[in-house]
């Protein structure tokens, strides 16, 4: 009787959203409110939470809802980083979107948002919170460095891990299977050596520039100056396989570092051109210094800008500097399609929900389509039997990324990622069904061993406001 009676108590408490401390010392709580600032709810308990986990979006106030996590840089060294607030708009855009469709089997998402701060070390702890704590089936990670180190933690544990912004070639060949049959790494973007086929035949001259007016000289003497992580290096790298004609020379820096040697080197080498391969805030930093020691337009250096610089902020950070991009080239995944339809509803909706143009920050197409297909890989993983769903896990939904790409020669419905089809293509995929999907970003074909898809190249121009595609270009085959 008197112990009925605690548990009435008890009970009562936490219907109240009181919450009191157990002898282990843990508080037990109802919702994260009923917990201080610093820790959540988790299956009963005020846990702490990982430093930059505060942010959560989605049907917060559904049940049964599917956990999704989402590990990104929004602020670095410099402070805020807009571009990636940019990119994880496109994420909460198509969520909005699915769970305005009522989500799949009945169940809506949430997704849990980590500022990863940049550091590969910070992504891996909170990485491990989103998978033990909050029961994440699915992870959003940004970067080649970051999303190599949270595999880490996600593929043994079963989870997908999809990134919409890592393009590094060691991913190609990354063991993530876990024993199972499907790998539990996926990318909605290519590989750099892709990008570095790209930008090699474009520096050879091969590649014809759209510009009319403008005539493109080839350089002789192609700097570098990358990050010293595996984006930067797999990009150096591959233009060093495809530039045997050229003299060439690189300039690494750490991410976030000091980049007074790479400077340096530059100086040294004297480029005709150079290829800024790192992020907008080590080149808004490297770009002036390099400038003011000589590397610079007067001086008959050109800069080349890739994927992780294509960021309206990099322009305003350079102030009176800016003038040394502006004119410049650059190459990135194709975003920016106007006149591509499944990409100009997704362009118009973001518009109206952020006020912004995705076309001006590289990737934002690629996260929106990111969201989508783990969402309709969870509505395979559902299953056909709404009475008896199965278990939404990683694995499943990396099952239903493979029924995504029809094979060569097979007849499938298609479907533009988006909310105009999602249902037909959730209905198709919870049959089990093979389809076809067409993203913001492109045709996304992916191939189920390496988990990723081929995309075409845009090729854009810097100008004072902003950047301008000038085409699309095919990367060639090896």
């Amino acid at each position: 009787m008197r112990a009925l009676g605690m548990m009435t108590l008890g009970m009562a408490l936490l219907t109240s959203g009181c919450s009191f401390t157990t002898a282990g010392g843990l508080s037990e709580c109802v919702t994260s409110s009923d917990c201080g600032t610093n820790s959540v709810c988790t299956a009963g308990f005020c846990l702490p939470q990982p430093a930059g986990c505060g942010q959560v979006v989605g049907a917060t106030s559904a049940a049964n809802t599917i956990a999704l996590g989402a590990l990104v840089p929004l602020t670095n060294r410099s402070g805020n980083a807009e571009i990636e607030q940019q990119r994880l708009n496109g994420l909460k855009l198509a969520l909005d979107e699915v769970n305005a469709l009522e989500g799949v089997g009945g169940r809506q998402f949430v997704m849990y948002i980590c500022d990863t701060q940049a550091d590969v070390e910070t992504a891996k702890t909170q990485a491990r919170w989103l998978v033990n704590d909050k029961q994440a089936v699915a992870v959003f990670s940004a970067g080649s460095a970051q999303t190599i180190g949270i595999s880490s933690i996600t593929i043994p544990k079963g989870v997908l891990l999809m990134s919409h912004t890592a393009t590094s070639a060691a991913f190609t060949s990354l063991e993530d299977k876990n024993n199972g049959t499907v790998g539990l790494v996926w990318r909605t973007t290519p590989s750099d050596a892709l990008q570095g086929r790209v930008i090699a035949d474009v520096l050879r001259g091969t590649t014809v520039i759209n510009d009319p007016g403008v005539t493109f000289t080839p350089p002789n003497k192609v700097g570098v100056a990358y990050v010293n992580d595996t984006y930067g290096q797999g990009l150096y790298s591959a233009l060093l396989d495809r530039l045997t004609t050229k003299t060439l020379d690189g300039a690494q820096y750490e991410r976030g570092g000091d980049v007074t040697g790479a400077v340096t080197r530059l100086v040294n080498f004297k480029p005709d051109l150079t290829v800024l391969a790192g992020f907008t805030e080590d080149n808004a930093r490297l770009l002036p210094q390099a400038a003011t020691a000589g590397v610079s337009v007067t001086n008959n250096n050109r800069w080349f800008l890739t994927d992780a610089s294509k960021d309206p902020t990099l322009l305003t950070s350079l102030g009176s500097n800016k003038n040394e991009i502006v004119g410049a080239y650059g190459t990135a995944p194709a975003s920016a399609r106007p006149n591509d339809s499944t990409y100009k509803l997704f362009a118009d909706r973001f518009n109206t929900a952020y006020k912004v143009d995705p076309g001006q920050f590289s990737f934002t197409a690629h996260a929106y389509d990111a969201m989508y297909v783990v969402t309709l890989g969870a509505a395979y993983a559902v299953g056909n039997d709404l009475a008896n769903p199965q278990p939404v896990t990683g694995t499943r939904i990396a099952e239903g990324l493979t029924k995504m790409t029809p094979a060569a020669g097979q007849t499938v419905n298609s479907y533009p990622l988006g909310p105009v089809a999602f249902t037909g293509a959730r209905d198709e995929l919870r049959q089990g069904k093979v389809i076809n999907v067409r993203g913001a970003s492109g045709d996304l074909d992916f191939n189920s061993e390496t988990g990723e898809a081929p995309s075409p190249y845009e090729l854009f121009k810097v100008e004072s406001t902003g950047f301008r595609t000038l085409q699309l270009i095919t990367p060639p085959a090896d």
